[in-house]
């Protein structure tokens, strides 16, 4: 059985700008005028991402962009910190297994309530003021008409040497009734999010161990557990 608990969250942008001018100097050309300068073109450059958090159909807000923050009823902020677009194909035959993106998110102003949901996820460790936390989302695709089992993303690995647990220790609460089989040609949309101690800076690259398929009649393996490696 998956956890089921997803955070709510408004949308939030903050940014800098950042003013580029000229000085009022006198420039001469070649036939020895002097000329006065001309004002450049001055524009706002600004550190904000371009565009705005949008929501999904579900009312969720969605961080597309490095820099996209929204924060939740209770407060607690998250902001994205880095995202890696993969659109990959990883085949655990019969099942198709899609690796849509990854990113970094930092939490932040944790709730109360939030702080003590997320600690057992930590062993009980106080949360850190910045909580940093992976986030993978997947499709996962039943090729055939009978009946698949599927052990699913088990653990990630980092270049960082951390080996995070995303069968056990998935915070994300998914509530569509996947319950590791897939009963004839159906499709699984999920999400992942395990906490992360990795400095986001040092972050490059993720392996993933990814559990075999099997028949759930007598649990005999069809394809054997996989990895795979994904950069940032």
């Amino acid at each position: 059985m998956r956890k089921n608990m997803l955070i709510s969250l408004f949308a939030l942008l903050m940014g800098a700008f950042l003013m580029v001018g000229c000085s009022d100097e006198k420039v001469s050309n070649s036939e020895g005028k002097e000329e006065k300068a001309t004002p450049a073109e001055q524009k706002k450059v600004s550190n904000e991402p371009e565009t705005e958090p949008k929501e999904d159909e579900n009312g969720n807000v969605v961080l597309t962009e490095v820099g996209h923050k929204t924060k939740g009823e209770d407060g607690t902020t998250v902001e994205l910190l880095k995202i890696k677009d993969v659109n990959q194909n990883v085949n655990i035959d019969p099942i198709k297994l899609t690796i849509k993106d990854l990113k970094v998110i930092q939490m932040t102003n944790v709730s109360k309530d939030s702080e003590e949901f997320l600690l057992q996820y930590t062993n009980g460790t106080k949360l850190p003021e910045k909580l940093n936390y992976l986030q993978i989302q997947y499709t996962a695709e039943n090729t055939e008409d009978k009946n698949i089992g599927w052990n699913g993303i088990q653990k990630i690995v980092t270049n960082t040497g951390e080996q995070l647990d995303a069968s056990g220790n998935d915070f994300i609460w998914e509530e569509n009734g996947f319950d590791g089989t897939f009963y004839g040609k159906t499709k699984h949309e999920g999400t992942i999010a395990v906490i992360t101690k990795s400095d986001p800076n040092q972050l490059k690259n993720v392996k993933f161990i990814i559990g075999s398929t099997f028949n759930p009649d007598n649990y005999e393996d069809i394809t054997p557990e996989q990895q795979t490696q994904f950069d940032f």
